[in-house]
Order: C-alpha cells, then sequence, then structure tokens
C-alpha cells in the first residue's frame, strides 16, 4: 500500500508540474538559453534497485549534476519501477512528466536490434555504433517522432545461460525448455540453439524453474544474483550471447529548455556515470561469482563459436531485415571493431 500511494502521490505531484508547466514555470519547455542560475529539478525514473551497477550510476550522475550546477539543478532517483512499468516510464518521458528515465527499451526496434546474438562484442561496442553517424540518425528520429532523446547508457553485463545440467556446446541445448523474452531475436536465436524458448513473465521465472515449467533462463549474471536463481539452478554458462545495456533517456524539450552549458553538463555526466557504473559492475561481477560458486553453482566456459556459428542465420535475417543490408554490413563492423 505505501509503494502504491507513493506511486500515486509522485503522479499527482507530475500532472501539477504538467499545468504549472503550462503556465509559465521555470522549467517550461523552449524557455529561452540563458538558463545558468534558474532552478530545474530531474525526476529520474528507473527499474534498477539500490545496490545494482546501473543504479550505482544513476547516483553518480545525480552528484556531478548537483556539484557542478551548484545545487541549480538537482535529480530525484525513483528505482525498481516506482513510477510504473517500462512502457509507462517512456510515456511518462514523452509527455515531460518526468524528466529522464533508464531501462531496457530505448524508444526504438532500430536500436533494440543490436541485441542480436554475437552483433555487439561490448557495451562499448554499442556507444560506438550509437556515436556513429547511424546512430546519431536513430537519435534525431528518437527527437522527431517521440520527442526524447538518447544521452547514452548504463551498462549490464553479458547475458548468460543458466540451467541444471552443463552445456558446452549448442547439442547440449537440445530440447532444452528455456524461458526467455518474447521478442523474435530471444526465441529465433535460442530455437537456432537447439533449445525451446518459453516466453515468460520474468515474476514468473523463479517458481517455473522450481517447479520444472522450464529448465533454464538467460540473463546477465547480476540479474541471475539478484533474484536468487542459484536457488534453483545449479549450472550458470558464460555463453555471452547478447549485450543489452540499459539506455538513458531525457525528455527533449526539458533538455532544449536548458542553456547550452547545462546541456554540456548533463552529457558529460551521463559519460561519467555510465564509466563509473562499468567499474562498478566489474566489481560485483566478481564478488558475484565468488559468492555464487560457494553456494554451490558450476561456472561452465562453453564453446562460444560454435554458439556463434549456430546463430549466425538469425543475426543475417532480422538484421538485414531491420536496416537493410549495406547498414547491416556497417553496423557488423562496428559491432566487431579494435576498439583499443
Amino acid at each position: 500500500m505505501k509503494k502504491r500511494f507513493k506511486s500515486l502521490l509522485i503522479g499527482s505531484v507530475a500532472a501539477l508540474t504538467m499545468l504549472s508547466a503550462c503556465s509559465g514555470s521555470k522549467n517550461t519547455a523552449g524557455s529561452d538559453s540563458g538558463s545558468e542560475g534558474k532552478e530545474h529539478s530531474i525526476s529520474y525514473s528507473t527499474w534498477a534497485n539500490p545496490g545494482e551497477p546501473a543504479y550505482s550510476g544513476m547516483e553518480k550522475f545525480k552528484e556531478i549534476i548537483e556539484e557542478k550546477t551548484d545545487g541549480s539543478i538537482t535529480v530525484e532517483l525513483f528505482p525498481g519501477n516506482q513510477l510504473g512499468a517500462t512502457a509507462e516510464q517512456m510515456e511518462q518521458v514523452k509527455l515531460g512528466t518526468i524528466e529522464m528515465m533508464s531501462s531496457g527499451d530505448p524508444g526504438m526496434l532500430e536500436i533494440e536490434y543490436l541485441s542480436l546474438p554475437y552483433l555487439m562484442k561490448s557495451n562499448a561496442h554499442w556507444m560506438h555504433v550509437l556515436e556513429s553517424e547511424i546512430g546519431q540518425e536513430w537519435n534525431e528520429k528518437l527527437v522527431s517522432d517521440m520527442n526524447v532523446r538518447n544521452i547514452g547508457i548504463l551498462p549490464r553485463g553479458p547475458r548468460v545461460i543458466s540451467a541444471n545440467k552443463e552445456i558446452k556446446t549448442p547439442e547440449d541445448m537440445e530440447g532444452l525448455k528455456l524461458r526467455s523474452p518474447a521478442r523474435d531475436y530471444y526465441v529465433q536465436t535460442f530455437e537456432a540453439l537447439g533449445a525451446n524458448p518459453t516466453p515468460m513473465d520474468f515474476g514468473e521465472v523463479y517458481s517455473g524453474l522450481q517447479t520444472g515449467i522450464v529448465d533454464g533462463q538467460e540473463n546477465p549474471l547480476e540479474t541471475f544474483y539478484a533474484a536468487g536463481f542459484q536457488e534453483v539452478q545449479d549450472y550458470i554458462i558464460n555463453s555471452n550471447h547478447m549485450f543489452k545495456p540499459a539506455f538513458v533517456t531525457i525528455n527533449e524539450a526539458f533538455f532544449q529548455g536548458l542553456s547550452e552549458e547545462y546541456q554540456d553538463i548533463l552529457l558529460e555526466a551521463a559519460k561519467e556515470s555510465q564509466a563509473y557504473a562499468e567499474e562498478e559492475l566489474a566489481k560485483s561481477e566478481k564478488t558475484m561469482a565468488e559468492e555464487l560458486e560457494g553456494a554451490g553453482v558450476t561456472f561452465i566456459d562453453p564453446d562460444v563459436e560454435k554458439f556463434r556459428e549456430a546463430t549466425q542465420s538469425v543475426r543475417d535475417s532480422l538484421g538485414k531485415e531491420m536496416w537493410g543490408e549495406e547498414a547491416y554490413q556497417q553496423i557488423v563492423e562496428m559491432g566487431q571493431a579494435d576498439l583499443e
């Protein structure tokens, strides 16, 4: 009840904020560019919970913004989907009832499909694509079509498979009832690997594993750890089949209502908070792996090249369908580039 009351209260405040904006509030969209000295507040929402590396990155963002603007911009964080499901949060950012969010939803399929299996080597490769000419065109489309802008990412670990059997090659996946999200690129990936992908709401996965409705699941290590899947799964297979970061999205009208100096501060804070979250993720992954091994989980390093080869047709067919052959080949090159 407390959580629901808080969400309703926040929604009421957001509605009042919109009304005040229409009557000439200091945060009015399209205000003049000289906004130094004016006060601005940012409501920043996320699925992540305190303690998760992505949320630590958001805390760093808040710290940087408030310090560099001498408190002229304040940031209030709303973790754990307090303001609704991802789609609801995205709608609020589009409308301007909240200013920012981070989630796995980038707002458009052209960006989301960078999650195709083994297309991106790392979170850094995601940024390499997003900062390219192709990525900038996507961001311009987000601005024009949805009134939102992507200003960065918060890293998540590579997605791995868990099961109650050893898996070293795609042949070992044959017939495995594997929970997966309902998106076609997930389903086709695991079909190509020989598994039986079973879409299921994440909130049902633990009981599904416990009762045998599904045999395994796939997620970043931090999600496996936070969900307590070590209680019902014996093996983690380091397939690293997808990278899918969280996207930092801001309302475009709010962003344009800031001075150029404040816009630069926000963009720089997004970069610094990403780097900080990456450091936190690296540290936490090591700690989590040690704790999971102590709890009896066995980590397996499979023949990743065979997994990559088995999913080649998924990458090619969905990638060309989404972007066209020429753009797809450019994305493949950027996703596998040597960034050292």
